[in-house]
């Protein structure tokens, strides 16, 4: 994190659906990532579906807590696409999804996941390919069991690091950029609304814009 955006996130409400929403899924809005998760308070996931419903990303609420729900946002198309690549497929396989449509890969997903916090089963984590992860270091993390890694930032990298490395800062720039517009006073859908403009203007900048 910035200095400058440090500076920023000090007068916002860090805990509101707006904030988690640029804190979180900047790359998603930005059109670098197919998706992203939401941690959010208790009822805060409807907030976001209002902010999202003239889009195109979709919202699975996985699982709630008694204190948080889990939502994840996505685009439908480039989700499917992501997990009928190959790589990702044999995983999937691997961990027992017999359904490889997107509504029973989640479905199956979201089963899993709440087996595993009733303390019913291991963690998935095939998480990582919902959250738009390559597969190969998806695959990397599970063999490796988290150690060894090349590199980490939003995950954790087996495969080609400098790739991933420059695709990181784009990824913090186009956080910096959502923090910005919501401590000038950008409401949330003001700031969906400008999400293709940010996405434009990362893609022509240079990619070492944040440190």
């Amino acid at each position: 994190m910035t200095k400058e955006l440090f500076d920023f996130m000090k007068h916002l409400d860090i805990q509101s659906a707006e904030v988690q929403l640029a804190l979180r899924c900047a790359p998603l809005l930005a059109g670098l990532k197919c998706a992203n998760l939401l941690i959010l308070r208790k009822g805060q996931s409807c907030r976001i579906r209002h902010f999202v419903i003239h889009t195109n990303i979709s919202g699975y609420l996985f699982y709630q807590s008694k204190e948080q729900e889990f939502l994840l946002l996505y685009r439908a198309g480039e989700l499917e696409a992501h997990l009928s690549q190959p790589e990702a497929g044999r995983i999937l396989g691997r961990m027992g999804y017999p359904d490889q449509s997107l509504c029973g890969l989640l479905d199956t997903f979201g089963k899993r996941y709440r087996a595993y916090r009733m303390g019913q089963g291991s963690f998935p984590h095939e998480m990582g390919l919902f959250l738009g992860y390559p597969p190969e270091d998806v695959q990397g993390f599970m063999e490796h069991q988290g150690e060894n890694c090349l590199c980490a930032g939003y995950w954790k990298v087996y495969v080609h690091a400098a790739e991933k490395e420059v695709l990181f800062r784009k990824f913090d720039a186009a956080k910096e950029r959502l923090v910005r517009m919501l401590a000038a006073g950008a409401h949330a859908e003001e700031m969906m609304e400008s999400s293709i403009f940010i996405q434009k203007s990362i893609d022509g900048c240079d990619s070492s814009i944040v440190q």
